[in-house]
Parts: C-alpha cells; structure tokens; sequence
C-alpha cells in the first residue's frame, strides 16, 4: 500500500471478515453485560428476602426499584456523552468498578434508606457500562452483522439475570440475601484489570478523533490480514460530520421524527419489562407459588427474551419496524393472558415466556437498530439519550406498578396494567415505518450510503 493513502476505516470494516480480534472484544463486552444484567436484576432477586427480614410490605420496594434505575438513566446520559468527547475505553471501565462498589457496598446496607440511596448510586455505573458497550459493539461489527451481533451480544443482560436467578434463591437459602450483592460485586472488579488489558478503543472514535494513527493502523492489521497497514496513511469514517457530544444533532439532518419515535418505542417497552421483572416475584408469592418458582418467574421472562431477540431480527431483515412493532402486539397479548392464567403454574408460566419472547425480543431488536442508526461522532450521546429515555421508562413502570397493587392488591390487575406500553410502542413503531414508506425523514440521507441492516 502506497504511503499516503486514504483509507475508509468504516469500509475496512465492513468488508473484512468477522475475526479473532473482534472475536476478542466482543466476548470482553459480552462479560461485561452479563454482570450489568445480573448486578441491575439482583435486587429483585432479594426483595422478598429484605422485605421479610425488616418487615417491609411488598409495595414499599417500588421506590427502591425505581433508584436503581434513575441511576441507569444518569449513567447513560453522562458516561455516553462523555465517550463521544472522550472515547469508549475507560468510560467502560470506569463504569464497571463503580458498579461492582456500589453492588458491594448493598450488601451492607442497614436500613431501607441506606439501600435505596446505594442503588441508586449503583445503576450510574450501570447505564455507564450498557450505554458504551452498545456503542463500541456497534463500531467493532460489519454493516452486514451489526443487528445481528448487538443483538446477540445483548444477550448477555438478560442472561445475567437468568443465571442470577437461577442461583439466587438457593443462595438467599444457604448464605442469606447478602451473597447475591457479594457474588455480584466481586466478579465485575475482578473484570477491571482484564478490561484494562485487553479493551482496545474504539477504532471508529480513533479515526474520528485524529489522533493514534498507528494504533489505528495496528488494529485494521488485526482486523483484515490481507493488506499493509501504515501509520502515515490517512484514515477517515465515511459519516457525516455533527458537533460531538450535541443533543441538538439528535434532532437535526432528518433525525428528529425517528428519534423521538424511538425514544417512545423503547420507553414504552421498558415500563412493562422492568415492572414485570422485579414485581414477577412477589406477584407470584402473592398468588401461592413457592419462591423457587416465583424466582423461576423472571429466569423465564428473561430467558424468552434470548430466544426472542434473534428469532425477531432474523424475521424483521426487511420491514423491521412494522414486525417489531407486530411483536410488540403480540406481546401485549401475552402479558394480559398472565393475568387471566390465575395461579395456574403451567399457564402461567408459558403467557410469561411468550410476553418475554415478543416483547423482550423486540426490544432488544430495537436497541440494536438505534447503535446503527447515529453516526460515530454522536452515536454515544444518540444512543445514552435513548437509554436514558428508556431507563425513565424503566424508572417509572415499577413506581407505577407499586401503585396498581397498592390500589387493587390484585396480581392479575397488575399484569393488564402491563400489557398497555407494548401497544403504544407498537403504535409508534408503526407510525414510524409508515412515515418511511411515504419517504419521510425515518432514516437520514446522510446515512443511505451506510443504513443500518434491516
């Protein structure tokens, strides 16, 4: 290759072949969202434990569910944007010592206060590290794999909590709900200096960023072995160039209508998944069933929503937004047959893996299409915004949950309470396909050179 040269980073990447380096970095990711969905699902994992040993009613940990995610939201938000002025590297890292501290520091919390202000402390790491592991997937993977791969890697939170669940309650019976905290903070501090070894940066923010053009060099050689790679080349990312870091780019360009769309979609998916996977517990105890299977209750949604996700972008290649939001239809189904099922396990137990099945699955879809849907210079502060407004989302459906039992103190109530969000992400993300299909501003110009995979 002739010194000199100018070189499409973004191209390289997407013509290379899906190798051992980012092979590397994505297992390293996958890590790290495992312990994220774990440490984020472990209080649900405790609740009924803590609530029976300070004697707290079933309601009251509503406020405490909701902490934990405010906290996602201001991660998000702050360590997302700081990324796209900073890089991705050490906002990841950083985020994963804070969240492992913070999830140590629950198991010795004496009271409820204690416990609440922790947890909320905890999700800033938490929405930190999700948030810029979504970002750095997003700019590591091929145009022709991305969905696919940050799906896939996506994954790993709820499998955190489906391995979580599945030793909780025998934890919580050996040890006391104390070991859940410590199984879950030792392991993410135990990543921290694996991370600080082996997490590259991202090479897309590198390119951006002007700087490092032989560290640049030295990773596309790890990527594409077939050519020379020099560090007087000048490299670049075919994207259209916004302010870094800017809010306001999110609504500009043709952004705006998709963002918003968007923003209500995963808003409106996440009321329903978080109220459901930290009150499917205690619902379940309420109607009779022993705790292991009341646990089982969340390792099942979870779970449902692993198989979902890769079942739901396979069949949404084409017209993504118009079957995820027919996913999100038939979720809403499920969640209300939840309620109808009555204490019947069986029943029960099916209508809670096709609710995590749809709408788990598209959610995950949904995610995954937004970190290809921003360009590099923004795609951290695009897709923090969007966390963030989920996470709100997140925030409020345990709050509103708490006070639907509070209310009526029936389970069943609960469940068809829940079964409202995923219409009206459904109804958004169908008011967004059609306004694409009459060639409004769903997916900028500046992007059809390089549109996400549908």
């Amino acid at each position: 290759m002739e010194t000199g040269q100018r070189i499409d980073v973004a191209g390289v990447i997407d013509t290379a072949p899906f190798g051992p380096y980012q092979w590397r970095i994505f297992i390293l990711l996958f890590v790290v969202i495992v312990l994220d969905g774990y440490d984020t699902q472990a209080i649900a994992f405790v609740a009924p434990a803590i609530s029976a040993q300070w004697k707290l009613a079933p309601a009251a940990f509503g406020p405490i569910f909701s902490a934990g995610l405010l906290g996602t939201a201001v991660g998000a938000i702050l360590f997302g944007m700081v990324a796209d002025r900073l890089g991705r590297r050490w906002p990841v890292i950083c985020s994963v010592a804070l969240f492992g501290a913070l999830t140590w520091s629950c198991s010795i919390a004496q009271n409820y206060h204690e416990l609440l202000v922790l947890r909320l402390v905890a999700g800033v790491g938490l929405g930190g590290a999700l948030v810029n592991f979504l970002a750095l997937a997003s700019e590591y993977a091929p145009a022709r794999l991305r969905n696919t791969a940050v799906t896939i890697s996506m994954w790993g939170f709820p499998l955190g909590a489906v391995v979580g669940g599945a030793f909780a309650a025998p934890m919580i019976e050996r040890y006391g709900w104390t070991s859940v905290f410590h199984l879950g903070a030792v392991l993410p501090l135990l990543c921290v200096p694996v991370l600080i070894l082996l997490m590259p940066e991202s090479i897309r923010y590198a390119t951006l960023s002007g700087r490092h053009r032989g560290k640049i060099a030295a990773a596309l050689a790890r990527i594409d072995h077939t050519r020379s790679w020099r560090a007087d080349d000048t490299y670049y990312v075919a994207e259209p160039k916004v302010t870094r870091g800017s809010v306001s780019a999110l609504f500009s360009d043709g952004f705006g209508v998709p963002t918003v769309m968007l923003w209500i979609a995963l808003f409106s998916s996440l009321v329903m998944t978080y109220c459901l996977i930290n009150w499917i517990p205690s619902l379940l105890r309420q109607i009779g069933m022993p705790i292991r299977q009341a646990v089982l209750g969340t390792v099942m949604i979870n779970f449902a929503g692993i198989v979902g996700s890769i079942c739901v972008v396979r069949i949404a290649k084409r017209h993504t937004l118009s079957r995820l939001a027919y996913s999100y239809g038939l979720g809403a189904i499920a969640v209300a047959g939840i309620g109808l099922a009555g204490d019947r396990w069986l029943p029960v137990m099916t209508c809670i893996f096709l609710a995590g099945f749809f709408v788990i699955g598209a959610q995950l879809a949904v995610t995954a299409y937004i970190t290809g849907f921003y360009p590099t210079s923004v795609r951290g502060t695009g897709v923090g915004w969007s966390q963030a407004v989920g996470r709100t989302g997140s925030l409020l459906g345990p709050l509103a949950g708490g006070a639907v039992l509070a209310v009526t103190a029936q389970p069943s109530q609960m469940f068809l309470f829940c079964a409202i969000p995923p219409v009206v992400a459904a109804i958004a993300l169908l008011a967004l396909a059609r306004s694409t299909a009459r060639g409004a501003a769903a997916e900028p110009a500046s992007l059809q050179a390089a549109p996400p995979q549908r």
